[in-house]
């Protein structure tokens, strides 16, 4: 095609036209390719784009799916149907090697049940709400280094509990200490 346009040119008019021509090719070349590579670039950002809402979309999925599954676990789990988990309850599912299996997959350690209901059970009265066992499952789900750090978490709310009634404890000594040092000597007293 452009042979057929260039040749009568630098043949008849002059042969400087080589050069005109070579750049004028080559700069079309040049644009058109740039054209194409900006189109197929945009039409790949909007397909990761698309792909990342999409993993967003199943991962939100996902989790509502966990949640359903943990809170039908806690459904089957709780016999008595009070809708506390006691250790016994925990100790009883988690015999099961389906339910263990199941919450290894999850990421959760389910091989030590004494231990797991230590971690599952934030308010140390002896039994797991509902919402405290699908909280505290889903804040274990997951990497080795979530599930380490709850003990930690857990240890520090009893300290802090601990800590918490020292306080009170040294709140009421002291009040009761300067009640003693107001009241007269029962010498002095009789002295007068």
């Amino acid at each position: 095609c452009w042979p057929n346009y260039a040749r009568p040119v630098i043949e008849r008019v002059h042969p400087f036209f080589v050069i005109v021509f070579a750049v004028y090719v080559t700069g079309v070349v040049f644009a058109m390719t740039r054209i194409v590579s900006a189109m197929f670039l945009k039409e790949t950002l909007q397909q990761a784009s698309h792909a990342a809402e999409m993993m967003v979309k199943e991962k939100a999925l996902d989790t509502r799916v966990i949640m359903a599954d943990l809170r039908a676990l806690f459904m089957a789990a709780d016999t008595d149907g009070d809708g506390q988990l006691t250790q016994d309850e925990l100790t009883r599912v988690l015999s099961f090697e389906k339910v263990r299996l199941w919450l290894g997959k999850l990421g959760v350690d389910a091989n030590d049940p004494e231990a797991l209901f230590e971690l599952l059970d934030v308010n140390c009265d002896g039994s797991i709400s509902s919402e405290a066992f699908v909280t505290c499952v889903k804040r274990l789900k997951g990497e080795a280094r979530a599930q380490d750090l709850i003990p930690v978490v857990h240890d520090c709310k009893q300290i802090l509990h601990h800590c918490k009634a020292l306080r009170e404890d040294h709140k009421n000594l002291s009040i009761l200490l300067k009640h003693k040092e107001q009241e007269p000597e029962p010498e002095s007293l009789l002295r007068d």
